[in-house]
């Protein structure tokens, strides 16, 4: 596998890699968003805040999301307010459409990594996915931070396989395949 850098992004957004018709934003923002080995993704207008619930969910079976988070539009004047401790899922105004011979990795922007909101966990982004990306956010830090509509939260690094898979995301039975919203664990399918 080898990174793909600036001009490859490039070509893949020009190939359909983002697709426009179902995104929050526009051509000329994110060719704004390419750096030298990553693509910036940036949050859209729906969270799921999670819930004070006493139950449990028992990962990989079915239930009722809705108990455990609350759907939010986020109001584009006054951003996300996430206090010490918060956590909540996003989602990317970007809808990507993976090429089947490229995978991506998710990570932190660095000057949001600063202010100790980490982007905590499912960084994998397999070939062949169709959908925007899912954000698990946390303030790690010791201060309130407002994170506005619309900023670039994360950064993308896409890597191309030796070969095509012989299955790829969409070809298997998968579980978030078409996500536009932010998206809480769903039931695993055999």
């Amino acid at each position: 596998m080898s990174v793909i850098c600036d001009r490859g992004i490039k070509g893949m957004v020009d190939s359909g890699l983002v697709d426009f018709s179902q995104s929050e934003t526009d051509y000329d923002a994110v060719m704004k968003q390419i750096n030298p080995n990553t693509l910036d993704l940036s949050l859209g207008r729906f969270i799921r805040w999670p819930k004070e619930q006493e139950g449990q969910v028992i990962f990989g079976k079915s239930h009722f999301s809705e108990d455990f988070w609350e759907l939010r539009e986020i109001n584009p004047e006054e951003g996300v307010l996430l206090k010490p401790g918060d956590i909540f899922l996003g989602s990317s105004r970007e809808f990507l459409r993976m090429p089947v011979d490229v995978c991506g990795q998710v990570y932190t922007k660095s000057s949001l990594g600063r202010l100790f909101i980490n982007h905590m966990m499912a960084g994998v982004i397999d070939a062949g996915f169709h959908g925007t990306i899912t954000l698990e956010l946390k303030n790690e830090g010791k201060h309130n931070v407002v994170i506005p509509y619309g900023a670039r939260v994360v950064q993308i690094q896409f890597s191309r396989l030796e070969e095509k898979p012989e299955r790829d995301y969409s070809q298997r039975v998968n579980r978030y395949q078409g996500q536009v919203m932010p998206e809480t664990a769903r039931e695993e399918k055999k």
